[in-house]
C-alpha cells in the first residue's frame, strides 16, 4: 500500500523512471492540498464529538490533526514505515503500519473512515473498500477523495504511481456492491484546480523526474512557496471559483460520502 502522505524525507521509490521521493508529491502540499483537505473537513464537521475515527492512510498526518481539532478521536494507518515513523515522532495520533487490505483492528470498531488520495495506489481498491466497511460499525461514515476522469491521465499519474483515476458511476459502484449507501458523490476542481494541474503541477513533476529536489534549485524555491500561508490562502481562495461551475460532471477531484448500511 503506497502512503498518501508527504515531507521532505529524501526517500526515493525507483522503476524504470524515477517517482515521487516519499513526502514530497506537489499535490500532497500547498494549495491544492489545502484546498481538499477544507472539502473533507466540511464533511467530517457533523460527525458527534468523540467518535472514534480512522485516518486511511495517515501520510504526514496534517488531515489527522485537524480531525483532532473537530474533538474526534483518530487512530492513523498507513502502509509506509516513513509516513508511521513521522506521525508517531510529530503528533499524539496512535498510528499503525498496516495494509489497507488486511487492517488489524475488529470489526465495527469505528464511527467513521477518512481516506484521502489512497484506493487509486492500490492493486486491489475493491478489497480496500470490503475492509473500510468491516471496520466501520453500522450507520458508521466514510469520507474518501481519489483523482477523477481517466481522459484526465498525464504524466504526474505515472510519477505518483497511480493504478487508475476514477469515474463517479466507478466509485459509487464500489462502494455500493461492498455495503454502503452513497450520501454525496462529485466532482471538484473544474476548471481551476485543473489548470493549475496543467500549468504548474504538471510541469514540476515532469522535472522533478529527472532531478530530486535537494539538486535543483528551482524545485525547493516551488517547495517553499508551498508552505507560504500568505500565498496558499489566496491560490485557495481563487480555486473558490470552481464552485461555480460545480454542476458539471467533470474534474480532477471526486469527493464521495458514503454510509455503512445498517442492515
Amino acid at each position: 500500500m503506497r502512503s498518501a502522505g508527504t515531507s521532505c524525507d529524501p526517500f526515493f521509490i525507483m522503476t524504470e523512471k524515477k517517482t515521487y521521493a516519499w513526502g514530497t508529491m506537489a499535490e500532497m502540499f500547498g494549495p491544492r492540498h489545502e484546498h481538499r483537505l477544507a472539502m473533507i473537513l466540511s464533511e467530517t464537521a457533523s460527525i458527534p464529538e468523540g467518535t472514534l475515527v480512522l485516518e486511511a492512510a495517515i501520510g504526514l498526518g496534517q488531515l489527522a490533526g485537524r480531525l483532532r481539532d473537530q474533538n474526534l478521536k483518530i487512530i492513523g494507518i498507513d502502509g509506509s514505515f516513513e509516513a508511521a515513523l513521522h506521525v508517531r515522532r510529530t503528533s499524539p495520533v496512535p498510528v499503525v503500519m498496516g495494509d489497507l487490505t488486511r487492517m488489524p483492528f475488529k470489526s465495527g470498531s469505528f464511527g467513521a473512515v477518512t481516506s484521502g488520495e489512497t484506493l487509486e495506489h492500490l492493486d486491489d481498491d475493491g478489497s480496500a473498500v470490503a475492509e473500510i466497511g468491516r471496520v466501520l460499525e453500522p450507520g458508521g461514515r466514510c469520507v474518501v477523495t481519489v483523482p477523477a476522469c481517466e481522459s484526465l491521465r498525464t504524466e504526474s499519474d505515472t510519477y505518483y504511481e497511480h493504478r487508475r483515476r476514477y469515474s463517479r458511476e466507478g466509485l459509487t459502484s464500489l462502494f455500493r456492491r461492498r455495503g454502503f449507501d452513497i450520501r454525496k458523490a462529485r466532482y471538484w476542481g473544474f476548471p481551476i484546480v485543473l489548470i493549475y494541474d496543467t500549468l504548474f503541477i504538471l510541469p514540476m513533476n515532469l522535472r522533478r523526474r529527472s532531478q530530486s529536489v535537494s539538486e535543483d534549485p528551482a524545485l525547493r524555491s516551488v517547495a517553499r512557496a508551498g508552505r507560504s500561508r500568505i500565498l496558499v490562502s489566496a491560490v485557495k481562495a481563487i480555486f473558490s471559483i470552481d464552485r461555480l461551475f460545480s454542476f458539471v460532471p467533470y474534474g480532477p477531484g471526486l469527493l464521495m460520502v458514503g454510509e455503512k448500511r445498517k442492515n
